[in-house]
């Protein structure tokens, strides 16, 4: 994938016609966990000092915390590769990309026909107050809340040097950035569906006639987004139940207030759902060394204007 970025920038004079390319690393290219380090005595064999046999002198001083982990650096190149490609998805789709994309398209629908009103009518019919104290106490976890839970995250993997909950915590804010922060408001302003609260009819559409639409539910979008990412970092059954649980409870909650129809958590869910895992496989395979961001600058010159053109490859 290659996006290339338009720049005007006159060039010096006698600059020679030939781009320099330059291959930036987005995290270190090594097997070893970043936050193991082994010292091996010079003196030593090649032998002596393989892998298998070597150990951690008492007498070397331990590895700085930041050196253990990304750097800032790292971490926006990373930032940027995943903006890049989950935005730039669709643009390279197979032919069984776009039919699964079809199929959960036609789900969404599907659910609206048949949940849409009788959902709308059945949570408005039967309200009670454990109902009201249970989606008043879940519902945050749609938006201030699950940032909260990231931040346990980040706490516990920057001070006390967890490398998983590091992960988690960044995994969880870019899925959360390009979910909820790109994608649904983009599809709310496209679609434009007016929230059960302002009509009777499931089916009033106004595209492009403001932000505060109902479809997909920006709730549901942030908290199966967050919910992926714990999962995905996951290997405990009981916290993938939890998540999601969790996250579907929002979605319920949503409904339950009058704020979305069915097919707009539905939606909300599989966006979130779809990011979340995909930034968790985009960043592993980074963290690897298995993926690499190629930048090349070249000189553009024309009649009419004098530049640069940077290109981005991964």
């Amino acid at each position: 994938m290659a996006v290339l970025i338009g720049t005007h920038a006159v060039l010096a004079e006698g600059t020679s016609g030939d781009g320099a390319v330059a291959d930036v690393a987005l995290a270190p290219c090594t097997d070893r966990p970043t936050d193991v380090t082994v010292f091996v005595d010079p003196r030593l064999s090649i032998d002596e000092a393989s892998l298998d046999d070597a150990s951690i002198q008492a007498d070397e001083p331990a590895a700085a915390p930041e050196a253990q982990s990304q750097s800032l650096k790292d971490l926006g190149k990373m930032a940027l590769t995943d903006t890049i490609t989950i935005l730039g998805a669709p643009l390279h789709w197979t032919a069984q990309n776009w039919l699964v994309f079809g199929g959960v398209a036609a789900g969404v629908v599907a659910v609206g026909y048949a949940f849409d009103i009788p959902m709308r009518n059945k949570t408005q019919a039967n309200q009670t107050t454990a109902l009201n104290d249970m989606t008043r106490i879940v519902e945050p976890f749609g938006e201030g809340y699950s940032f909260a839970v990231l931040g346990i995250y980040g706490i516990a993997g920057y001070v006390f040097h967890a490398p998983d909950a590091r992960e988690t915590f960044f995994d969880g804010l870019m899925a959360s950035a390009l979910a909820s922060g790109i994608i649904t408001p983009t599809l709310k302003f496209v679609i434009g569906r007016d929230r059960p609260s302002q009509t009777t009819s499931s089916t009033s559409f106004h595209p492009f006639r403001g932000s505060d639409n109902s479809m997909p539910s920006g709730h549901a979008t942030q908290a199966f987004a967050v919910a992926s990412v714990i999962s995905a970092h996951s290997d405990q059954w009981w916290v993938s139940v939890t998540a999601y649980t969790i996250a579907g409870l929002v979605g319920f909650a949503r409904i339950y207030h009058n704020a979305h129809w069915t097919s707009d958590v539905t939606a909300g869910a599989a966006i979130g759902t779809f990011v979340g895992r995909g930034i968790v496989v985009l960043n592993d395979r980074l963290r690897k060394g298995e993926g690499k961001v190629h930048v090349a600058f070249a000189p553009l010159i024309s009649d009419q204007a004098k530049g640069g053109t940077l290109v981005l490859t991964w």
